[in-house]
């Protein structure tokens, strides 16, 4: 057997060591985002080891748009520390051997956006009148032959269907009241519908089919799925105070009516009064139980529906629920594990703080959902929800009174343990361009 000298197994073992060190590194950088935003004040470490390094240039701009610099200092070693009390652009590149580039950053140095938190309980409605088909229903009329009534006039899921013969329909009952006045010499009902941002109008021809109790007389139907138009109970997450541009929510709103096929893009929201809590058990989720109507009265639009939550632009009639002042995000490497607070409401409409600590922050080089993971310390939220609950969906985290993101989901098997989405994610699907709140 060849023997290996003592000198060679240690300079084998040193290289192995680097080459294990300098992949590690690889694979933390590799998590980092192409654009870093700093606070300014923040301080900020990256450490790498040989053969990596880092080298630092400032982004070229123009002369008379040039910023203060900011302050880059490089300590021990391979490990940079960025401190900055200014605004100023600058790119860091990894370097291997301290010549061959790696990988670029581009570094931020800017005020954070300031938002006023929210936590306010709000019902979510597809809109403030009208039914949304969810489905179709294929009909055998008494003369044993099949229609699909709903699919010939062009009715599509997802439809609000508004008027039937230049009636309006704000109930489910509604439509089955106009069904029962149709005189079958007319052979069409006029119907209005929205569909998007567009209204049509449209002809259906009703079927008279026999009736599925026994003794009563055949009536005429059309074949559709309805369902009322309000989605269902959440939480405002922030708003922003110049804008008056808002988000909630924290995840998308992927099923309506029990069914995932519904296109939600745009809608109102409304505020909803807590009346009961169903305690969250493993395995078994809780919920808020909220009351609101679809008819009350809006305080604010929903333009966007994304898998970071809800966006659009509150009214005027939404001021008497805010009293909260506006307080600046927190970019994701300013998050630590520790304590923190979560605003939501359990009774009435009443904002309460309540204790939870980060578990862990996960570093994310492009916007997803997940962004943390959060436990419930507060002994009173523990006692009355048994942790996260539905409902609680959207509630605004905050850490060292910056803003750091909102709850999205509970962990099923542990309610006192769930998800939070970064701010930085949800703060990037704002519209600015919205106008000062309107009277409504």
């Amino acid at each position: 057997m060849k023997k290996v000298s003592l000198g060679k197994f240690i300079i084998f073992s040193s290289v192995f060591i680097v080459i294990l060190s300098a992949l590690s590194s690889l694979i933390q950088l590799s998590n980092l985002p192409i654009t870093l935003h700093l606070s300014p004040g923040q301080k900020f470490t990256l450490s790498v080891y040989y053969p990596l390094s880092f080298a630092t240039t400032p982004i070229t701009l123009p002369k008379e748009t040039m910023p203060q610099t900011a302050v880059v200092r490089t300590l021990i070693g391979n490990s940079m520390t960025m401190i900055s009390s200014r605004k100023k652009e600058f790119q860091i590149q990894l370097r291997m051997f301290g010549a061959i580039p790696i990988k670029k950053f581009r570094v931020e140095v800017k005020n954070p956006p300031l938002v006023v938190p929210g936590g306010q309980a709000i019902g979510v409605v597809l809109a403030n009148r009208g039914v949304v088909v969810v489905g179709y229903l294929p009909l055998t009329g008494v003369d044993q032959h099949q229609y699909y009534p709903a699919k010939e006039a062009g009715i599509q899921v997802g439809d609000l269907l508004l008027e039937i013969n230049k009636n309006p329909v704000n109930h489910l009952d509604d439509v089955e009241f106009y069904l029962k006045d149709f005189k079958p010499e007319n052979q069409y009902l006029q119907i209005k519908i929205k569909r998007q941002h567009r209204f049509y109008q449209l002809k259906i021809r009703p079927v008279l089919c026999p009736s599925e109790r026994v003794g009563e007389s055949p009536s005429y139907r059309i074949g559709i799925f309805i369902e009322d138009p309000a989605a269902g109970v959440g939480t405002l997450t922030f708003y922003e105070p110049t804008s008056y541009s808002f988000g909630g929510l924290g995840h998308r709103i992927a099923n309506f009516g029990g069914r995932h096929n519904i296109p939600f893009q745009e809608g109102e929201i409304v505020i909803a009064t807590i009346s009961g809590i169903k305690s969250g058990l493993p395995g078994q989720p809780g919920e808020k139980i909220g009351i609101f109507s679809n008819n009350a009265t809006s305080v604010g639009h929903i333009k966007k529906n994304c898998r970071f939550g809800i966006y659009g632009s509150l009214n005027a009639n939404f001021q008497n629920f805010s009293t909260a002042e506006p307080i600046p995000i927190a970019y994701s490497y300013e998050i630590k594990p520790g304590p923190a607070e979560i605003l939501t409401v359990l009774h009435d409409t009443e904002i309460e703080r309540f204790k939870v600590e980060i578990v862990k922050v996960v570093r994310q080089n492009t916007p997803r959902d997940k962004g943390m993971i959060i436990r419930v310390t507060d002994p009173v939220l523990l006692k009355i929800t048994g942790g996260i609950i539905q409902g609680m969906s959207g509630s605004p985290i905050i850490q060292n009174g910056k803003f750091i993101g909102a709850v999205t989901h509970v962990f099923i098997n542990d309610p006192t343990r769930g998800y939070g989405v970064l701010a930085e994610w949800m703060i990037n699907e704002l519209n600015f361009e919205n106008t000062l709140p309107k009277a409504s």
